[in-house]
């Protein structure tokens, strides 16, 4: 039996090397901010990306791992005996993490089987850990990609994003545009398409912070999602009283259903700005 390794990025939000001795390596994502580009985890958090960004209100940009720092993890992977991979890179719409995956395993000659997981975050984190859930289990790479790539389309991204300004200057929405929404108090609310691999897409643009939070919620609900089958990860930058509002409406409208909450990855955050908050859901494995 071919001996299997799981290889995440850093927007999965698992800690960097704690989970290599049980199969699981993550790549980390790169943030730039005043010129200077940082290794996401492991030379800069998080949190100390968003106070960074509230404190001095500056422009964050990501993008995809080294070739280098891939190259190196995946020799390492190969060096420990591995015999092949399962990859799963953040959405093919956030970023070109993949084909970056696809050509770093092709540098040290070691078979990669890529799942896109059309997210990031909460959802890329379960799928990582399922992954590494269904390789003890002794399932196939092949067995393994059809399980996740079903779950991928049991899943799904929403969020909110009150800072037009960080929008504006991101170029997401245009200079005239963010001033009428900004006279207008209104708040976007996005989806992940997944049509689009996981691209950011309008779904609804509303008048206040406690509207935007309900059609987080009122989404969910008309998706089918419930308390038996899924799982929602509530994640925000620097905005948790928020988040818990909305964790409140979840378990008010869905029920008793598995939640956790914490701040985004950086290489998200950066994008939404302070006081976005994005809700995830997605299909539990069972087995």
């Amino acid at each position: 039996m071919n001996k299997i390794a799981i290889l995440s990025d850093s927007g999965c939000q698992i800690e960097l090397g704690q989970y290599e001795e049980q199969g699981i390596f993550i790549v980390p994502l790169c943030i730039t901010m005043k010129n200077k580009t940082y290794l996401d985890q492991k030379d800069i958090s998080s949190v100390e990306v968003f106070e960074t960004m509230e404190r001095e209100n500056i422009m964050v940009m990501t993008s995809q791992p080294p070739t280098g720092e891939m190259v190196t993890i995946l020799q390492r992977i190969k060096d420990a005996g591995y015999d092949e991979v399962i990859g799963l890179p953040i959405a093919t719409g956030l970023s070109s993490t993949l084909n970056g995956m696809k050509v770093a395993a092709d540098m040290v000659d070691i078979p990669i089987t890529l799942v896109d997981t059309k997210g990031t975050a909460g959802n890329h984190k379960y799928l990582t850990f399922t992954a590494s859930k269904l390789v003890k289990e002794g399932k196939t790479v092949n067995e393994i990609q059809a399980i996740l790539t079903e779950m991928v389309e049991h899943s799904g991204t929403i969020i909110m994003a009150p800072n037009l300004e960080h929008l504006k200057k991101g170029g997401r929405i245009t200079p005239a545009v963010a001033l009428l929404a900004g006279m207008l108090k209104i708040v976007p609310v996005m989806e992940l398409n997944y049509d689009l691999g996981g691209k950011i897409d309008t779904l609804a643009k509303v008048r206040t912070l406690s509207k935007a939070r309900a059609t987080l919620v009122n989404r969910m609900i008309e998706l089918g999602v419930n308390d038996k089958d899924y799982k929602v990860t509530i994640e925000h930058v620097l905005c948790e009283e928020s988040a818990l509002e909305v964790k409140q409406m979840v378990l008010d409208k869905i029920g008793n259903i598995e939640i956790e909450l914490r701040e985004l990855p950086s290489v998200v955050g950066a994008h939404m700005g302070v006081g976005g908050i994005g809700v995830q859901y997605i299909k539990k494995y069972e087995g």
